[in-house]
């Protein structure tokens, strides 16, 4: 298949955080950069932006986010970035990634280097009621706030653990949203863990100080914030209605008796994030495990290189860390790149590495620092019934999924016997869920299990983009204008 092709120096995956830095930087050092993303604009999850034809008068109304990402947007307003939206990255072969562009139609672009910054979605929790309408991750509600100007619900209930858990609830209250109550499946900080963040609060003091300005949001408008709660049910005829959370041990484990209800019209889930690894798994490259970095995580070096040459990545795509360290991490590959293509010398690199690598290392003691509040459970796998709806694209409950994990330790066998991860979302939805009832099935460690076999696109797209228009029809595909006998 012949398709139109084009070379750049850089090509860099993603326009949030990470990828806008990255390409900025590259191209300052002096490389032609083209940077591509599936959204209609920049500026990723954390800095979404309103959709074309629509004004934003006052940025500040909106949030310090989006001003924070005008500056970043801004930076790769320049003659050596070619800016590519709607453009969605399905397969690397070699140093080529095959893009569909517009949903319409495929091309090539051949790199020097590549620089992946994938982003993150958030992490699935299957439980009953959880595919009711009036229950949303953060990140769908975010785009509703932040883009559409649209709340959520009258009465909404937030569960989720980490910052998100006590930043975002505030953010919704404080753009008028009616928020009943927030369970943190965590435990509150205790004397340890405040001596810990104080140890740590050098270079992270406006993370504490947007950690108190929530935590007395919450506390003025009487918003009941609960530790060491998760929600195990969403119940309502055709709608969320209520929700039945619970009180869980340190590995987020229900105890039983301990259930409550609480009526609402809208449920918030922000148990973190995932990392969005298929185009890394799609290159070769080697990846590790740290459920507390969202689960399969992107080995890399120093320089932010992958372990497949002339590759590099950078972002919550790699390990969920945060749009911060998202943008030290994506300058800090540039400049990996601009040293690796004799753009800059090893000293000059070196020398703007430096301050990059001291806020990762304070950012990183900082979350160190968190732990123990922060870590995720096992048990958030664990609370789907036979009756649960586990694979949302194929329509698979537990118990119809249950027979095959029983057969098999092997992820892709089960996908293989049941059709589960083979829908629109392509297992983002449910095949981290899927891995651990297989390994808590068998008594396995869920780092263990190997991950399905990476398959392109990488996204879903039209058959119409990647069909090849050299190949002629001859009839057999084109619809007869009149039935025959």
């Amino acid at each position: 298949m012949s398709l139109p092709r084009s070379t750049t120096d850089v090509l860099v995956v993603g326009g949030g955080p990470a990828g806008l830095a990255a390409a900025a930087q590259a191209a300052a050092a002096g490389l032609m950069v083209t940077l591509v993303d599936e959204r209609v604009t920049l500026g990723g999850q954390i800095y979404k932006r309103v959709g074309p034809g629509f004004a934003v008068e006052d940025p500040r109304a909106i949030g310090r986010d989006y001003a924070a990402g005008n500056h970043l947007i801004a930076a790769v307003d320049s003659p050596r970035i070619d800016v590519r939206l709607r453009t969605t990255a399905l397969a690397i072969e070699g140093m080529t990634v095959i893009l569909c562009a517009d949903e319409s139609h495929t091309v090539a672009v051949e790199a020097e280097r590549i620089v992946l910054a994938p982003g993150a979605y958030d992490r699935p929790v299957a439980f009953p009621g959880w595919t009711l309408p009036g229950v949303l991750t953060a990140g769908g509600a975010q785009t509703l706030v932040k883009t559409q100007g649209v709340l959520p619900g009258e009465r909404i209930v937030f569960a989720g653990s980490g910052p998100v858990a006590l930043a975002f609830p505030a953010q919704l209250h404080h753009l008028g949203a009616g928020v009943v109550t927030v369970c943190e499946a965590g435990p509150p900080p205790g004397p340890s863990d405040v001596a810990a963040m104080l140890r740590a609060a050098a270079g992270n003091l406006s993370l504490l100080r947007d950690a108190i300005g929530y935590r007395a949001e919450l506390l003025r408008a009487r918003i009941p914030l609960r530790y060491g709660r998760i929600v195990v049910a969403a119940e309502g005829d055709g709608r969320i209605e209520a929700v039945v959370h619970a009180a869980v041990d340190r590995e987020w484990r229900v105890i039983p008796g301990s259930e409550e209800r609480v009526a609402c019209d809208a449920l918030c889930l922000g148990y973190g994030f995932l990392p969005s690894v298929e185009l890394p798994r799609l290159a070769g490259c080697a990846l590790d495990e740290d459920e507390d970095l969202g689960g399969a995580v992107v080995r890399l070096d120093e320089w932010m290189r992958t372990t497949v040459p002339n590759i590099h990545a950078a972002g919550d795509g790699t390990g969920v860390e945060g749009s911060l360290v998202a943008i030290d991490e994506g300058r800090l590959a540039a400049l990996g790149v601009a040293m690796d293509l004799g753009a800059l010398t090893r000293e000059a690199a070196e020398e703007r590495a430096r301050p990059l690598r001291r806020r990762l290392r304070q950012r990183s003691a900082f979350r160190s620092a968190l732990r123990r509040m922060h870590r995720v459970g096992p048990g958030i796998y664990e609370l789907s019934t036979p009756d649960t709806m586990i694979c949302r694209c194929e329509e698979l409950t537990r118990a119809r999924i249950d027979p095959a994990i029983a057969a098999s330790t092997d992820p892709g066998v089960v996908k293989g016997l049941t059709r589960a991860g083979m829908g629109l979302c392509q297992g983002r939805n449910c095949e981290r869920t899927i891995a651990a009832l297989i390994a808590r099935r068998h008594g396995l460690e869920l780092a263990s299990l190997p991950p399905t076999n990476p398959r392109l696109p990488a996204r879903p797209v039209s058959l119409g983009a990647i069909a090849d228009q050299e190949i002629e029809d001859h009839g057999f595909f084109t619809a007869a204008a009149e039935p025959r006998d």
